[in-house]
Formats: structure tokens, C-alpha cells, sequence
């Protein structure tokens, strides 16, 4: 009787190495397997876990008008662009150094050459000091700018239109001489803060209304209604808050 030999004495050297690495990992990957199956709930991620985050840039988003509190009625002392007799008055808060602010200030020129004849806007500062150190600078000039006649308007314009080359003395004084006025007038009165006090109260009056932010615009109504509009809204946002007082 002869005795019979395993699979692996029937196999030469080389074919049992080969043999015993392969099964060797059959045996891993059986166990590996296992291993996920009972432990893998707990491993599990989400697909963008390990990527960074994108930056994200906040846009001001449109937004149904808010409720308002009061802010100071319109004066003569107020700079005023619009109708003379306006069904819709727009107050708005700005500050000379925030490019939402100069946004806004296009639309708000579109919202007029469309309802020039029924809406007013009116202009106020709300200098957000803490990030545009020179946007109380800039509120001081334009209001000095009123002092030689009908400069309001067309300096703050020119302002918005130059804010990427930055707010400063010399590039204020620059647009005020494209416009012909006394900048040797003008510098005198804007670095002495001529007008600190009527900026700083009406920055006050924002911020009692509600104003977090720039631009902060108080629509008033035909009958006194006031509800608030934040951010750099386009026009079609401010066209449909203004509509239901004009019909």
C-alpha cells in the first residue's frame, strides 16, 4: 500500500512558493474584506471632505422691503435728485468709499430716468469708518462741494466713478478741479470736518432705522408708509418695491 502524498509534495519548489504567496493573499484580502464589512459605517466620508473650501464672495441678494422706523423727513438742507412733488421719496445711506455703494448709485440713475417724474432720491452719508477710512473725508467734501454752488451732485458722482483708483485728499481734489471748482476752498473745508456733525447724525438715523450696512435706503410712501431696502439691489428689486406706492 502506498501512501498518498498532499497537493503540496506533488508540486516542485517553484510552483509551492508561487502557491503559497497567492493563497497567502487570498487569506488578507478575505480578512480585509471582513474588516470593512463590520467596521466601514463608521469609516465612512463625505466625497469633498478632504478638499479645501472655495472662498465665497458675498453678494447682496434681492429681498422683499422690511419694515422701517422713522428717519428725519426730507429738509431743504437735503440734497435731493427726482421729482420736485415725488409720489416715492428713496432716502438713501451711503458711504463715498463702498463699491456696493457705487453699484447702487447706477441703478438708483436708472430708477430716476425711468420714474424721474414721480420718484425723489435723496442723499445721505453713513461712512462705515472701519473698513473706509477715508469715507468720512469724502462725505465732507461733497457737502463742501455744495457750498460753491450746484457741485453736490456731479462730485459725488465723480467720485463713484473713480473709486477704483481709491479715495483720497489728492484724488478728491483732482475731481474737484475737473469740475472747475476752488479745490484750494474745498481742501480747507473738508480737512477741517467742516461737516463731521451733520455726517455723524445722519449715520445715527441709519442705524436707528435699521441700517447694518451700505447702501441703507427708507422708500416713503404717498402716505408716509417707510419700509427699508438693504444692499446694492438692482433695479428690478427697487422697481418692485417702489411700484405699489405708484399705482
Amino acid at each position: 500500500m502506498t501512501d498518498k502524498k498532499s497537493l503540496f509534495e506533488l508540486m516542485d519548489p517553484k510552483q509551492a512558493f508561487l502557491f503559497g504567496i497567492v493563497g497567502g493573499v487570498l487569506v488578507l484580502c478575505t480578512i480585509g474584506f471582513f474588516i470593512l464589512l463590520l467596521g466601514g459605517g463608521n469609516m465612512k466620508q463625505s466625497p469633498t471632505a478632504n478638499r479645501a473650501a472655495a472662498p465665497t464672495v458675498q453678494q447682496p441678494t434681492a429681498q422683499a422691503p422690511a419694515a422701517a422706523a422713522n428717519v428725519p423727513g426730507v429738509t431743504e438742507s437735503d440734497h435731493v435728485r427726482g421729482a420736485s412733488n415725488p409720489k416715492v421719496t428713496i432716502i438713501e445711506y451711503s458711504d463715498l468709499e463702498c463699491p456696493f455703494c457705487s453699484r447702487f448709485h447706477d441703478t438708483m440713475k436708472e430708477v430716476l430716468d425711468v420714474y424721474g417724474d414721480d420718484v425723489a432720491w435723496v442723499y445721505r452719508h453713513f461712512p462705515l469708518e472701519s473698513i473706509h477710512p477715508n469715507a468720512r473725508l469724502a462725505a465732507n467734501a461733497v457737502e463742501c462741494a455744495a457750498e460753491q454752488g450746484d457741485f453736490f451732485w456731479p462730485l459725488t458722482d465723480l467720485l463713484f466713478v473713480n473709486l477704483p483708483q481709491g479715495i483720497n485728499q489728492a484724488n478728491i481734489l483732482a475731481a474737484a478741479d475737473t469740475l472747475a471748482m476752488n479745490t484750494t476752498r474745498l481742501e480747507t473745508c473738508m480737512t477741517a470736518g467742516t461737516y463731521n456733525e451733520l455726517i455723524t447724525q445722519q449715520a445715527r438715523d441709519a442705524q436707528a432705522a435699521g441700517g447694518r450696512g451700505t447702501p441703507f435706503s427708507v422708500i416713503i410712501g404717498p402716505n408716509g408708509e417707510q419700509v427699508q431696502l438693504s444692499g446694492a439691489q438692482p433695479f428690478a428689486s427697487v422697481e418692485a418695491a417702489i411700484l405699489p406706492f405708484l399705482n
